[in-house]
């Protein structure tokens, strides 16, 4: 194993460590969690354009996402309003500040924001067995993103999109998509078994293990466009062979839509 690869697991691995103890206990420890992302978030996102540190911009992140985390839902659209308004103010107010900006940095945080309401509206709705949820989005998410990585290292020669992500191969694309489709799929079927308070329909959790490996490399392809927008290798440099918090949890937003989609869709 390589230098790069082993500093890229032990990150991973302390990550899990974190995450997944957060995931189980729910309430204020999964809260916590969420407002560090956010926090994170909203700081890679105001950095966006000269990778310099921007207190305002990142407060300003940071209060419309925590507004979404913990607002009634029928307040959502007036957050919004009210958050772009703001924006394009900044905007004319500041020559530094152009509209690719305002669009980029509003695109960020409202994808962002959409993922965490996802999980808070999981745990509210379903507080027996959401964390099983999150675990099953988790194996198909980052079983997808684990695949591929190491099928793509030992076994990819095929660029996908050179010019958005250099080193992403067909081949880890693929296997980064059977890895997950089988490992949320096998963890469902487990789970559905030994839990009775996993109660999802075989249809839905079919679908999601099928399309949501799929979205996770969707998110992870779109986040890596706006990087080459802004002419950024990574949102940031907190974990070591990983980069920002954005550059891990890009994945995990489009699974976390798709998954509360199929819900929606299900009637569930």
């Amino acid at each position: 194993m390589s230098k790069k690869m082993l500093i890229k697991t032990l990150t991973a691995l302390a990550m899990i460590a974190v995450v997944v103890p957060c995931i189980i206990a729910g309430n204020i420890p999964l809260n916590i969690l969420l407002l560090a992302i956010a926090a994170l978030a909203a700081h890679e996102t105001a950095s966006l354009g000269t990778q310099k540190a921007h207190p305002a911009m990142t407060v300003l992140n940071f209060v419309f996402l925590a507004a979404m985390m913990f607002a009634s839902r029928q307040y959502y659209e007036s957050i919004i309003a009210i958050y772009l308004v703001i924006l394009f103010t900044i905007e004319l107010a500041f020559e530094s500040i152009n509209t690719d900006y305002v669009a980029y940095t509003f695109l960020l945080m409202y994808l962002t924001s959409i993922a965490i309401s996802c999980v808070v509206y999981l745990y509210t709705a379903y507080p027996q067995s959401a964390m099983w949820y999150l675990l099953y989005i988790a194996f198909a998410c980052f079983g997808c993103d684990t695949g591929a990585y190491f099928i793509g290292v030992f076994f990819g020669k095929h660029k996908m999109i050179p010019r958005i992500s250099p080193n992403k191969t067909w081949e880890g694309s693929i296997g980064g998509y059977v890895t997950g489709l089988v490992l949320s799929l096998l963890f469902a079927l487990l789970i559905s078994r030994l839990q009775p308070d996993y109660h999802l329909p075989f249809a839905l959790t079919a679908a999601g293990s099928l399309l949501m490996p799929l979205t996770a490399q969707i998110g992870d392809l779109s986040f890596s466009s706006v990087k080459r927008r802004f002419g950024i290798k990574d949102f940031g440099n907190l974990f070591p062979g990983h980069g920002g918090v954005l550059d891990r949890v890009d994945s995990i937003i489009f699974c976390l839509i798709t998954f509360s989609g199929l819900m929606i869709l299900w009637g569930v």
